[in-house]
């Protein structure tokens, strides 16, 4: 009689817990995402909805455009010249994220998930076997499982299921998590993330935050930029 109640409760507890698992779609995406629940970050026009990380200067000079609905970063050349990254106006906690990139050869940028942590951007499509600094990696922290890259000056996507941290009076009692599926292939399969990565907003874990483009290291084209948050 015992086990069958120990049973039962197990079999409850799973099903109460199952919408929360279901939250994020597993389904990798290589497409633009579809339904009302998918907001765009890019209205394919216009800068509006994101901010400069710094206040351009004559060191620091203005490096994004929307063109022809594609976001364009082109730092510029010489020395003691650098572009500025982006910074998205919304804040995220939990949330899918989808974007397309493209990257010219050699070129090098990031994606930074609720400003904290990279998804590494960069022209890996000779490195087969991937470490945690190539395309699709958390920089510097978690490599890519499997080799994902196309060649340089084609069209890539991320799509990234991210579980925020839980911090309580500043400690942090649940470290985040991430999946990340780049062109479709599952590179990072739900994996805690320690510590925050190099260029974070704050040197802190957080629960919430913008997403924020590199833009101080090469050239790299963004579009079709959407995201769906989740409890």
């Amino acid at each position: 009689m015992k086990i069958w109640r120990i049973w039962m409760f197990a079999a409850i507890i799973s099903l109460l817990a199952a919408p929360a698992a279901m939250a994020a779609d597993s389904r990798p995406l290589t497409k633009p995402p579809k339904g009302e629940e998918w907001k765009p970050l890019f209205d394919g026009k216009t800068l509006a909805g994101w901010h400069t990380k710094v206040r351009p200067d004559a060191h620091n000079l203005m490096s994004w455009a929307a063109v022809n609905g594609v976001l364009v970063n082109i730092p510029p050349a010489g020395e003691d010249l650098h572009g500025i990254d982006l910074v998205s106006d919304v804040e995220l906690g939990s949330h899918e994220l989808y974007i397309e990139f493209m990257v010219p050869q050699g070129s090098n940028s990031g994606v930074y998930i609720i400003g904290q942590y990279e998804i590494q951007v960069l022209d890996s499509f000779e490195n087969k076997k991937p470490a945690k600094i190539d395309c699709g990696g958390i920089y510097d922290k978690i490599a890519p499982s499997v080799f994902a890259s196309l060649p340089p000056g084609y069209w890539q996507c991320f799509h990234a299921i991210f579980h925020k941290a839980i911090v309580k009076d500043g400690k942090v009692i649940q470290k985040p998590r991430i999946t990340v599926y780049y062109n479709g292939k599952n590179v990072i399969d739900n994996v805690e993330i320690e510590g925050v990565t190099g260029a974070a907003l704050k040197n802190e874990v957080v629960e919430t935050g913008p997403t924020y483009l590199q833009g101080n290291h090469g050239m790299v084209l963004f579009r079709n930029i959407y995201y769906k948050p989740f409890e």
